[in-house]
């Protein structure tokens, strides 16, 4: 004898059911939560702008084009009548002039004129006196030489400075403790000259560098100085003037 299974129903689980309840009523409220949200976002929106008014257009009949009057034609100017002509007057003829022919008289020559005498002039009466000596005439005296020119004192200063300028440059001797430093510059000095011999030689502008400058006073002092020309000799003249130095000079 077969036996007949039955399926006997599940059996209710309240741990289950309780736990699909809260799902379900969250799952409500956020979706009357959400219809809330879009009845307010619809209703804070502006109302839509009204259509515009629909726009006439007038529609008018073209103007007819005037009508162009053509002007009478000018009536053509009458003829003058035409001037009666002058009669030309008439012109007698005049009669000829009646010309008397005159036979020309003879020219007679004039009489010979008789010839003039030609007399000789008379001799030349011998002088019997004697001649005096005339006395030759003295020759003009020679223009004097022209006068030399004044010598241009301050010309011939500027030369010798000149050349002052370049016994001094001659003279200055670089120090080596300045080479070795590399100290360059310029020094000017101001000293008397009076016929080959200095004084009063001073530093006028520094160079920034004493060894520079005491070098500066030295090469004036030491210098051989040229021949003072004759024009400045015996006055004592005063000079400035500028030291070089350069690495590149030996």
């Amino acid at each position: 004898m077969n036996a007949v299974l039955h399926h006997a129903p599940a059996p209710w689980r309240e741990d289950e059911d309780g736990k699909r309840w809260p799902v379900a009523a969250l799952a409500a409220l956020l979706l009357e939560a959400a219809l809330i949200g879009a009845i307010v976002w619809w209703s804070s929106q502006p109302a839509p702008p009204p259509p515009p008014p629909p726009i006439q257009i007038v529609l008018e009949a073209p103007k007819p084009a005037p009508k162009t009057v053509t002007p009478p034609a000018p009536k053509p100017p009458e003829p003058k009548p035409l001037p009666k002509p002058i009669p030309k007057p008439v012109v007698k003829p005049q009669p000829k002039p009646i010309v008397h022919r005159v036979q020309p008289k003879p020219v007679q020559p004039p009489p010979p004129q008789p010839t003039p005498k030609v007399q000789a002039p008379p001799a030349p009466v011998p002088d019997t006196q004697p001649a005096m000596p005339v006395a030759a005439p003295t020759p003009p005296a020679p223009p004097p030489p022209p006068a030399p020119p004044a010598p241009d004192v301050a010309s011939i200063k500027a030369t010798f400075e000149a050349e002052l300028r370049s016994a001094i440059q001659a003279a200055v001797r670089y120090p080596q403790a300045a080479r070795m430093m590399q100290l360059t510059g310029k020094t000017l000095v101001g000293f008397d000259f009076r016929d080959g011999t200095v004084s009063r030689v001073h530093v006028v502008t520094s160079s920034g560098a004493d060894l520079l400058d005491h070098a500066a006073i030295e090469a004036v002092r030491n210098a051989p100085y040229p021949a003072t020309p004759k024009e400045l000799r015996g006055q004592t003249l005063a000079f400035t003037i500028w030291v070089r130095f350069h690495l590149s000079d030996s």
